[in-house]
């Protein structure tokens, strides 16, 4: 995997630095000496326990002896050692007391490298933030001390922060800015950092999808193999192996991986050595369909792990053997394979083998027609898989011969389906889908109770109707909810037309004719007869939780029982999950006024070209150009906001400015950019903003950061970009697109697009959207009907869905936007007070001076 080369290489960097300190040492008492040496020697052969002795014996005295150089090499050895050992407090502590003991020495380069190793530790242990600000001070004064070769280390590790985060366009700078340093320099020390930061940018060129890039990388190192030990050369063969394998090169996979299995044998690594073996089996069985040289393989690896007496590895053999066995019919044999798999994961307490040996041996109940067994296990699986829930990441899934967690839940949902069982149908569909957003949404575990259909009837309105829906292998199913009734419906269909489905809605709207509606009608038989909301217009308010390639599927085109578009009658809003159902009112003030800021928007990004290694590429190697309009579209929205506004526009559209106010609390974010929706791996896909400097390449937001946000102070999101509502489509998770982790992020709603509209257009309705949103006060589900509804009555080229259908909203679109009060308004009472105070002063002026003129009169008067 990717990450093993990292941690490979962050594992020799150690290596190499502390057997240069160990042997550079200037003259010390003989013994001192002696052991530091013999320590050093050990700990370069790979044989830390023994190091580690030798090192914890000199402690003692060398602290008492006070502040040295030989201290901070043993603890800086000490910390290593520990940390490698996953005993990363202890390696903090040490680590920590390194920087003290060369403060006192007054040595810089020394603090940088104890800084380092307390990067290191926290690394390890995923305590990012702390990590980067350790090595960011251990940067700084590596720099400033000229030690060249540990800031090589800290950029790289500084590289391996980010990659962790998948702050891609970071990490990549810190690898190619410690690659030019290692390019300055001389001696011998740079022949292996050239390799470790090569290394490190093939690793990130691959998660990347740039994979001929790093497949160049990783051949340029194989052919030059000095300074890799067997096992580097093992890992890079196993990477290529995998490398290949994602660009459906199954023969060239195969080739790597048998090569690496030789290293790995060579080397003795037997763990490296059953890794490779399992990738073979599935590639054999998986993509070459040779199911008995992957039996044989499969038995290969379980001689072997049964030699070693490795009782997890015996595990895996026997659960990839009983799928292999299970593919070629042999029942009784599979189901003997799956058993003792299982037997072995209940003794080592591994609930993922568990379900995975359970699932399969109700599969094998299917075949064998005994529904009532078949659920009886899937039950159970599932229930292991929900005590995987907190663990589960972003990251996409390792395909296998085994199967998804989502497989699992189809199987049971489908016995539910077939006895027409709705409450319990509803609960697993809900259980099935969106895990990762739901556990990153929600800081409790949700039970089972809180996604009843009577918990999510309770939330609803009386015009509101919650529809879900669930694709299986050969059927779609809806079940539909109102506050007081409910029903499920499902149509089937052959594996060969759910795929052409899936390909029609994929294809979107390429596929619409002139007549658009008698197209799409083709498209919309793939939705079951029988959801009542559709066909009712007291319905106001749909909520649709797609599943599947359904989550590209534009409702609003279907049409309803009088043969209009859903969207004449129907506003429509979509979730990942009906959990957003459960989600607690947030107390939002509906009234602000004009100097609190209502907008901060980001577009108009300053496009550069793609230089050698930049981040920057489209699909089909497409050219990003600049988007003039996007400036003007945010300028109108602007012009129409009562509260304040904050635009970053051109150069001033930067990555970090977004990541400054993205999170100020204002109730819009507008931003509008280039979109790359990787389809691949999720990871991948970016929103793209300005060079932070000129002459630098374009920065990126990757998806995974956008989940760290902060934004709960925003009640519309709006990514006004091209196939933003598009992704990878994880099994048991749904699309990865920027709504879900908008949503995730704290906002209330997010407005997205299903596919490429141009940029002019975009424009034009985003100036309607924002007029019926923020000039006549509309819910953001009913600004966005009416806004579609103008294009599609417009009667001009705009009237086609392929400008307007593609705009999406997720979320919440019931509420409107909090309302903010104009100046105008917050004036024109003071005038009014001001023009009333200014009359009533003139009259009394005007009556005091008849007074005195009466007054004067009768004076006169007297006097006569």
């Amino acid at each position: 995997m990717p990450r093993s080369v990292i941690l490979i290489t962050l594992r020799l960097a150690i290596l190499l630095l502390c057997a240069g300190a160990a042997f550079s040492q200037a003259a010390t008492p003989a013994d001192i000496k002696s052991s530091l040496d013999k320590a050093a020697a050990l700990k370069y052969d790979g044989k830390d326990a023994d190091a580690g002795k030798i090192y914890e014996s000199l402690l003692p005295q060398l602290r008492a002896a006070g502040p040295s150089q030989q201290l901070t090499e043993v603890l800086g050895n000490l910390a290593d050692i520990a940390d490698t050992a996953g005993e990363y407090d202890r390696a903090l502590d040490l680590a920590h007391e390194g920087v003290q003991v060369c403060r006192k020495l007054g040595d810089i380069g020394c603090e940088a490298k104890s800084h380092n190793d307390a990067g290191l530790a926290y690394l390890n242990a995923g305590e990012y933030p702390e990590a980067a600000s350790e090595l960011e001070t251990a940067l700084t004064l590596s720099t400033r001390a000229g030690d060249a070769l540990t800031s090589v280390l800290v950029l790289n590790n500084l590289g391996n922060v980010d990659y962790y985060l998948a702050k891609y366009s970071e990490a990549l700078r810190s690898y190619e800015s410690a690659a030019a340093l290692v390019e300055k320099s001389s001696g011998e020390w740079t022949i292996s950092w050239r390799k470790v930061t090569r290394l490190n940018l093939a690793t990130l060129y691959q998660r990347v999808g740039n994979y001929q890039r790093a497949i160049s990388i990783y051949y340029d190192e194989l052919n030059k193999p000095h300074g890799l030990s067997v096992r580097e050369i093992a890992h890079v063969l196993a990477n290529l192996g995998i490398l290949y394998r994602r660009l459906g090169d199954a023969p060239a996979a195969l080739k790597n991986y048998h090569d690496a299995e030789t290293w790995y044998a060579q080397q003795k690594d037997t763990d490296g050595e059953l890794g490779v073996i399992k990738n073979i089996g599935i590639v054999l069985g998986l993509d070459l369909g040779r199911l008995q040289d992957a039996l044989k393989t499969f038995d290969r690896a379980h001689s072997l792990a049964e030699k070693t007496g490795n009782q997890r590895e015996i595990m895996q053999a026997l659960l990839y053997r009983a799928e292999t066995l299970y593919r070629m019919d042999r029942l009784p044999q599979a189901e003997k394979d799956f058993e003792a798999a299982r037997n072995y994961a209940v003794q080592l307490g591994t609930a993922e083998e568990q379900w995975k040996a359970l699932y399969g041996m109700g599969k094998i109940a299917v075949r064998n027609g005994r529904p009532e067994l078949a659920e009886q296990r899937f039950r159970a699986a599932i229930e292991n898989i929900e005590s995987l829930r907190s663990k589960l990441q972003l990251s996409r899934l390792k395909t296998d011969f085994l199967a998804d967690k989502r497989d699992v839940y189809d199987a049971l949902i489908k016995l539910l389906l077939e006895r027409n069982d709705l409450p319990d149908a509803l609960e697993y569909m809900e259980r099935s889908r969106a895990r990762v957003f739901q556990d990153r949404f929600y800081s409790a575990k949700l039970t089972p109770a809180s996604l009843s259909l009577s918990s999510l009837q309770a939330r609803l309105g009386p015009d509101t109707a919650l529809i879900e829906f669930w694709t299986g292998s050969d059927a779609v199913a809806a079940v539909w909810v109102t506050r007081d009734s409910a029903g499920i419906t499902q149509k089937r269909f052959s594996p060969a037309q759910m795929d052409n489905f899936e390909q029609e809605v994929s294809g979107l709207p390429g596929n619409l004719q002139q007549d658009w509606q008698a197209s799409f009608k083709k498209i919309g038989s793939v939705i079951p007869d029988g959801i009542a909301p559709l066909r009712q217009h007291q319905y106001k308010h749909l909520l649709i939780v797609p599943d599947g390639f359904l989550s590209l599927f534009p409702f609003e085109l279907m049409a309803d029982a009088s043969g209009s578009p859903l969207l004449e009658y129907h506003d429509i809003t979509y979730m990942p999950s009906a959990v957003l159902l459960l989600r607690r009112a947030r107390e939002i003030k509906r009234i602000r006024f004009p100097w609190q800021e209502e907008l901060v928007a980001f577009g108009d990004p300053s496009v550069v070209g793609a230089g050698e290694s930049s981040l920057l590429a489209a699909k089909n190697g497409e050219t990003l150009q600049a988007l003039p309009s996007s400036g003007d579209e945010i300028r109108a929205i602007a012009a129409m906001s009562a509260g304040r506004t904050k635009l970053y526009l051109t150069q001033s559209d930067q990555k970090a400015s977004f990541f400054a106010s993205a999170q100020t609390g204002a109730p819009l974010l507008h931003v509008s950019t280039h979109a790359i929706a990787d389809m691949d791996n999720p990871e991948r896909s970016r929103l793209l903003f300005s060079p932070d400097e000129p002459g630098e390449p374009n920065n990126f937001l990757f998806l995974k950061e956008l989940y760290d946000l902060d934004l709960r102070g925003v009640s519309l999101a709006t990514l006004s970009a091209c196939d933003t509502e598009r992704g990878r489509l994880v099994p048991g998770e749904g699309v990865q697109a920027f709504s879900r982790a908008l949503l995730a992020a704290g906002s209330l709603s997010a407005l997205t697009t299903l596919w490429r509209v141009p940029d002019q257009p975009t424009a034009e309705f985003m100036e309607r959207f924002y007029f019926f949103l923020l000039k006549q006060h509309k819910s953001k589900a009913e600004a966005l009907r009416l806004t579609k509804l103008e294009f599609l009555r417009s009667g001009t080229e705009l009237s086609h869905p392929r400008f307007w259908a593609a705009f999406v909203l997720n979320g919440d679109g019931t509420e409107p936007v909090p309302r903010f009060i104009p100046w105008q308004a917050m004036l024109s009472p003071l005038l009014v007070i001001a023009a009333i105070a200014l009359l009533f002063f003139q009259f009394k002026k005007r009556k005091i001076k008849t007074d005195l003129r009466h007054s004067k009169t009768n004076a006169v008067h007297a006097e006569q």
